[in-house]
Parts: structure tokens; sequence; C-alpha cells
């Protein structure tokens, strides 16, 4: 069986003028669009700043280039919003498929009900026409706000029956003064993207408790500290998932953790299920099965470079993490892909090596 390399977590950064050139009079003035300042190019939303272009384009620069801010779209790979660029790009790091999540302010909460609508279906409809660009190679990701539970489903039916594989939700609403995922309020989001078949992915988005505003503290240290702390969030998303019996009462619901790595995961799984053995009892846990039961079933994982999670693999699950590029992000191994493939799977048998490269995402997201 050949092998098929696809990127289980890549990114776009929408075109400057997505929102303004779509949006209707009423909205022109509201809609995301990039405006030049001293700090580079920014997103600006409705009069407040909803990004600046920095760490999210650094495909293709020395480390010793990487800056948090003070770019301008000029200065980003074309690859970032241009489908023919972007498979240039691929075709250059030997990558057959990407799944594209998001960039730019599509993400960015919104409360009010008109704007909101207007930047996720817009958004998302640009993410059905990037997929038909290149169908088999682009997998692009729609993204649901979560600030009305029935905007969603109703968002969440038309992109299912829009042809997108996927979609990505924030893990953590209750940072938005909405109601934590576990709330049984989204019972009804979760038979609704059960219906679906749809994997949902959660996308690392910071550590908890701590602000985006941390990568731009001058006190030494805080970067980094906020840069390598972001993945162990997931940690809390899937304990709340498995703990609540989310995962039991929906098994056909598939959730992905992106861009967190997997070598934490083994040890996490083994902590679970020894909190599930000494305090079942007291807790009354609403759990039939032990909680890696429910990960090995239902969860996933990517990762970019992980030797130890890659030697782990097992412990992580063989069917369970994929591979993934980050292009055009800062952690990104483009244009040096292959290399980075073969560092890491030394010794690991092709069957495995095919599976978590390729098949997985394949699987998934029905690409086969």
């Amino acid at each position: 069986m050949a092998e098929r390399i696809i990127s289980a977590d890549s990114h776009v950064n929408p075109p400057k003028d997505l929102w303004v050139s779509r949006a209707p009079a009423k909205l022109k003035e509201r809609a995301p669009r990039v405006e030049s300042m001293e700090m580079g190019d920014v997103w600006m939303v409705d009069q407040n700043m909803a990004g600046v272009i920095g760490l999210d384009s650094m495909a293709g620069r020395k480390y010793e280039n990487f800056q948090a801010m003070g770019l301008t779209y000029k200065d980003m790979r074309p690859g970032a919003y241009d489908p023919a660029a972007r498979l240039a790009d691929m075709d250059q790091d030997g990558v057959d498929a990407e799944v594209l999540y998001f960039g730019g302010p599509a993400t960015h909460p919104v409360k009010e009900p008109e704007l909101r609508r207007f930047i996720v279906h817009t958004y998302n409809d640009w993410m059905v026409e990037l997929a038909a660009a290149a169908p088999g190679r682009l997998i692009a990701l729609a993204h649901l706000s979560l600030f009305d539970l029935d905007e969603a489903i109703a968002e969440l039916q038309r992109i299912a029956k829009a042809g997108l594989r996927g979609f990505h939700m924030n893990p953590f609403p209750n940072d938005l003064g909405l109601p934590p995922l576990t709330d049984p309020q989204y019972d009804r989001l979760w038979a609704a993207i059960q219906d679906t078949g749809l994997p949902v992915s959660f996308h690392i988005m910071g550590p908890r408790g701590m602000a985006i505003e941390r990568l731009y503290d001058p006190t030494p240290g805080v970067k980094e500290a906020f840069i390598s702390l972001a993945n162990i969030s997931m940690t809390e998303l899937i304990a709340s998932l498995t703990f609540t019996g989310v995962l039991q009462r929906f098994p056909k619901l598939h959730f992905v953790v992106v861009e967190s790595g997997i070598g934490w995961i083994p040890y996490f799984l083994e902590r679970m299920d020894a909190t599930y053995q000494k305090h079942r009892f007291w807790t009354k846990s609403v759990l039939t099965e032990k909680p890696s039961f429910y990960w090995y079933r239902q969860g996933h994982a990517t990762f970019i470079e992980d030797h130890s999670g890659v030697a782990l693999r097992a412990s992580a699950g063989i069917g369970n993490i994929m591979w993934s590029t980050d292009y055009p992000h800062s952690d990104t191994t483009w244009p040096h892909s292959r290399q980075v493939l073969a560092e890491h799977f030394v010794g690991v048998p092709d069957d495995e090596r095919r599976r978590i490269v390729g098949a997985n995402a394949a699987q998934l997201y029905r690409l086969n």
C-alpha cells in the first residue's frame, strides 16, 4: 500500500478583503478588515483589534528571524490564502493533503448576532471554496460559534450539506462567559454533531488563565512559558468530556485535540484510569468503562514534532494520533517535513507509520 502523507493540522490566513468584499452595506464598516499600523498589519473587527500578523506567518523563516508582530501580508507566503500557491508549497514539502484550520479573525468572539453570523458564514463559505479548488487535497474545516446553540446547530447542518469534512469550536466557552462544554445544555449540540458524523476539533488556545497578551509581555521568559504550556490545557478538555459522560452518552462522537502533541497522552490516560479506579465509588462516577476506553474509541490528537510521542505511540493509540506540518505557523516543519518524518519514524514498522502520517486522517475525514 502506497504511503499517503496528510497534514492533520495546517492553517490558513484569509485574504485581506474576504469579509469587506462580501459584506452587505450595513455591515461594511464593521466587517473584518486588515489595517496597517506601526506594529504591522492587524485584523480589525468592528473597531476592535482581533489579531496581529506575526507567528502565524513564519513558514520559510529561520528561527532567528521569528517575530510576533511587525509583519504585513506582503511578508506572508501566498500559500496561506491562495490555493494554487498552497498546492505548490505542499508539493515542495512532499505533502499529499492538508486539513485546514482557522486563521485571521474567523474565531474572534462576536456577541452581536447579525455580525457574528456574517463573519462565520463568510469564513465557512470560503472554506467550501478552498476545498472545491483541490478536492481530496485541501480538507477545509468550518468554524462554529457557541454564543447561540440554535445558530450553531443550523450552521453545523449547513456546512455538513456543503460537503465540509469537519469543524472546530472553542474548547473553553466559559472563558467567554458561556457555560462550559460539560453543561447539559450542550447535549443537543453533541447529538447533532453525532448525527452528521463530522469530527469536532478543539485547537489549543493558550494556557488556561493566561491571556494572549502574554506573548507581548516584556518580562523575560513569559512568552516562552505561554507557548510551552499551551498544549497542556487539552488535559482539562479530555478529562471533562470523559468523566462527565459526554463521550459515553454519545458513542459516535469523535473529537480531535489539535496541535497538542501526543507524548503526554499515555501518562494522562493512566492518570485518569487510576482516578477512576480509586475514586469512582465515593464520587459516584457515571462511567461504565475506564476513561482510556473512551479515548481509544473516540479521541484523536495531532502532533508536529514529538519524538517521545512516537516512541509511546502504542499507549497513545496507533489509530488515534495524526502527524501535521502546522504550515504556515511558527512551529511548522515546512519545507523539511519529509526529513522530519524520516527522523521521527526510524525503526517504526511501515504499517504503523502509514497510519500515523496519513491513513488515520484519511479515515477520520472520510478521504478513502
